[in-house]
């Protein structure tokens, strides 16, 4: 009895051990072991039902697609490659750039987008450079007359009459400058339907022009269709027109530049001799430049004139450049006095044009007056702002067509 008690009594206390180790046991045969990072050899390899499935080798894997949303997958990929489809059809969108560097229209942009320059499809020196034999030929018959003013007259006028040194120096400063300023500088420019759609400039053109210029609707492209439907009756009845290249609408006066493909302002004409259009915002600098060029070739060819003809006697360098260069001289000399004579013919005219209130373009045509429209006087009207903003950030697909950022 002694006996049996001690061993049920050994039972009690050993049996919640042994029934720990046969569940550990169990469980342990159940379950695989945990993955050796090392990769042992020596350890069992997992259970067949516990490997990963296969990373499935369709395109909707790649996209990061489970398998139990084949379908929904298969959806996005069809509607994404119809997204990128129609964007390749429209044109892929390019690195933002400055207008300057994708101006649709003909002009050129010179000093980082400063200065604004007309087409040069006339006589171009090099197509692309801005600058054409019209323009060079212009610079020419001021800087050679006086160039040889300065180099070779200058002393002895120095010395006899000081008043005529003075005179050509600023005329010469004056008569550069005011050509630059017309050669350089926006004539009055309304930007194009593109230009405006991309730079988002509606409601600032619609505060300085007194209307919106992308009228009413979207354009058609058709001429009858789209000058009666884009422009409003009251624009139209004071003279607005309907402009089919820029796809704008555009004030009575203004018109569009065939040489640089853009609407101006007060469009006066394009001037090859300046490589730009004259227009309400650049037509003072074109007057100042007529009259500051005639004023230099009145005092510079006479000067030359008498400098090498009737000088004075004693003047060493005019014994010096006898009688070849003397003889080419003279000849420059009177060859850029033609030219000077018809620039003469040019100012008139335009006084004439000034005192009427006119344009050339509104002159040569014979353009009536409108009812109710005050013409505003040709020269001393306000220039008003720019209409533009060359430095503003675009993007331009393959096909060409500007986008906004």
């Amino acid at each position: 009895q002694a006996r049996r008690t001690a061993m049920v009594q050994s039972e009690s206390d050993t049996g919640p051990l042994v029934l720990g180790l046969r569940t550990r046991a169990m469980n342990s045969m159940m379950e695989p072991p945990a993955p050796d990072l090392v990769g042992n050899p020596s350890l069992p390899e997992p259970l067949p039902w516990r490997r990963e499935a296969p990373v499935p080798s369709s395109p909707d894997a790649s996209r990061g697609t489970s398998p139990t949303a084949v379908g929904r997958g298969s959806e996005s990929g069809a509607a994404a490659r119809s997204s990128s489809a129609s964007s390749s059809s429209s044109g892929r969108l390019g690195e933002p750039r400055r207008l300057y560097k994708v101006w649709p229209s003909k002009n050129t942009f010179r000093c980082g987008g400063a200065l604004v320059m007309g087409g040069e499809e006339e006589c171009p020196v090099i197509r692309g450079t801005g600058w054409s034999w019209a323009n060079c030929f212009n610079w020419t018959c001021i800087l050679v007359p006086s160039g040889i003013f300065f180099t070779v007259a200058l002393p002895y006028f120095w010395k006899n009459i000081v008043g005529i040194p003075l005179a050509v120096t600023v005329l010469f400063v004056t008569t550069v400058s005011f050509l630059c300023l017309t050669c350089c500088s926006d004539p009055g420019i309304i930007p194009r339907r593109s230009v405006i759609l991309a730079t988002d400039c509606t409601e600032t053109l619609t505060e300085v022009l007194g209307y919106n210029p992308l009228g009413i609707g979207q354009p058609v492209h058709k001429k009858n269709v789209d000058c009666e439907r884009m422009v409003p009756v009251e624009l139209a009845g004071r003279g607005y027109v309907w402009c089919h290249t820029c796809e704008i609408i555009r004030p009575p006066r203004a018109s569009h530049c065939a040489e640089c493909d853009n609407c101006v302002l007060r469009f006066d004409h394009h001037c090859p001799f300046v490589n730009n259009c004259v227009g309400q915002r650049n037509y003072r600098f074109f007057i100042g430049f007529t009259t500051s060029v005639c004023c230099l070739a009145i005092t510079v060819l006479p000067s030359l004139a008498w400098f090498f003809l009737a000088g004075s006697s004693d003047s060493a360098m005019k014994s010096e450049l006898m009688p070849e260069v003397r003889i080419i001289v003279i000849v420059l000399a009177a060859l850029a006095a033609l030219p000077a004579l018809l620039l003469a013919g040019l100012w008139v005219y335009h006084l004439y044009l000034i005192s009427q209130g006119k344009t050339t373009k509104e002159h040569l045509k014979g353009r009536k007056p409108i009812q109710g429209l005050i013409d505003e006087p040709t020269l001393c009207a306000p220039r008003g702002p720019q209409l533009f903003d060359q430095f503003a950030w675009v993007r331009k697909t393959d096909a060409g067509k500007l986008m906004p950022v």
